[in-house]
């Protein structure tokens, strides 16, 4: 079964990964979770990454995921084959998403590539993709990460009209899929007991993300901020959420408080929201800098799933946060000595406002931020724990 031993006599797998998008740039959550699964997967285990993609993936990207892997894939998705097959899910039960990134071409090409490589084991990224892993005849592993029809239902609760019916019909496919497909795989993962709760009652591993606690650390530079909400700024939960700090938040603060909104693809929307106040800065080469220039990271999200990321890369930064108790579940921190926890503006703007006036409460919460994500977010140690999963198949 096991093609090699580690260095410390460990058994080593072959591994066949697959991922709906490629992972790299780092500038959405799933592509941040599989990259570091790889970096740390690729290090005991002999990996052949396959991966789908509607784009030209460039050099520079390419050889940053070659060096932690053996081999890569790419099957190129094309873009009118996307909206074919999006216009025939319409009349299908397969969710919209999952309709889009599937191509029968492809999956035969994955077939015969599981075939010449003969995994000991399948690690599929997200039920989007368990479409061309579902059949194969190898043990698998299929990693929810989060209640994506549980997320397609709080969307579904705060907008109208045309949008309001796409995402309730999407909301039910994907519950109804997430169960289907659920026995089509040995082994199955997600990102937090919140999330698995939401998905079915049978047993699913927990398997957190981690934080890079020696590339996010505390950086001593001026605050030119006051609050800091930083991400994939055209995911449509964080456009919500920047829309509301600002609209909603915002008025209820001293009228000097200056803000910054950074990270990739800023909808309209999100750039709407600039002003002498808001700073609205689009993609970043280092996006550590919106955290350190931030005196305290504001996160009014209720419609994501999964883990937050940026919360806890704002806390390995030292940033003080404030959130919703949706993202603090999944996350696990003390309320009032690690994070601060708000459900409504009133509740945010009153909790804005203590960690920016008292600077005992705010040197308190910083400290034990730090240490809690220290303590509990190691890539190494998640990994290690899918890692031991996918041995004992």
């Amino acid at each position: 079964m096991y093609l090699r031993t580690s260095k410390n006599n460990a058994p080593v797998l072959k591994l066949l990964v697959m991922c709906p998008r490629f992972p790299y740039p780092l500038e959405k959550g799933d592509k941040l979770r599989i990259f570091h699964q790889l970096r740390f997967l690729g290090e005991k285990h002999q990996v052949l990454l396959v991966t789908i993609s509607d784009e030209d993936i460039s050099k520079e990207h390419l050889d940053i995921i070659k060096s932690y892997v053996d081999e890569v894939r790419i099957f190129k998705l094309s873009k009118v084959k996307q909206v074919f097959s999006l216009v025939k899910s319409v009349f299908s039960k397969l969710p919209f998403q999952v309709s889009y990134y599937f191509d029968l071409k492809i999956a035969k090409k994955i077939e015969d590539t599981a075939k010449e490589f003969n995994p000991d084991h399948i690690y599929c990224q997200l039920t989007r993709m368990s479409e061309y892993a579902k059949n194969l005849p190898y043990p698998k592993t299929l990693d929810y990460m989060d209640a994506f029809g549980v997320g397609m239902e709080r969307r579904a609760a705060v907008v109208s009209g045309l949008y309001s019916f796409i995402y309730k019909k999407e909301a039910a496919r994907m519950k109804a899929y997430e169960t289907a497909v659920y026995s089509s795989f040995d082994h199955h993962t997600i990102i937090s007991k919140q999330d698995a709760k939401q998905v079915t009652d049978d047993s699913i591993d927990i398997i957190p993300n981690g934080i890079d606690t020696e590339f996010f650390a505390p950086i001593e530079i001026l605050k030119k901020f006051d609050i800091g909400f930083i991400g994939n700024m055209g995911y449509a939960p964080n456009i919500d959420a920047a829309e509301y700090l600002v609209n909603i938040i915002l008025p209820h603060l001293d009228p000097k408080t200056k803000v910054i909104i950074a990270g990739a693809r800023p909808d309209k929307r999100v750039k709407q929201l600039s002003s002498s106040n808001v700073t609205v800065t689009g993609w970043m080469d280092d996006v550590r800098t919106a955290y350190a220039e931030s005196q305290i990271f504001v996160a009014p999200l209720w419609l994501g799933t999964g883990q937050q990321n940026k919360i806890l890369e704002a806390m390995a930064m030292g940033i003080p946060c404030v959130t919703s108790s949706v993202v603090n579940n999944a996350i696990g921190a003390k309320i009032g000595t690690e994070i601060l926890v708000a459900d409504n503006e009133e509740e945010f703007a009153a909790s804005i406002k203590i960690l920016m006036n008292d600077p005992e409460l705010y040197k308190s919460i910083r400290g034990n931020a730090l240490t809690f994500v220290r303590k509990n977010y190691s890539w190494g140690k998640s990994v290690e724990k899918l890692s031991q999963l996918m041995q004992n198949s």
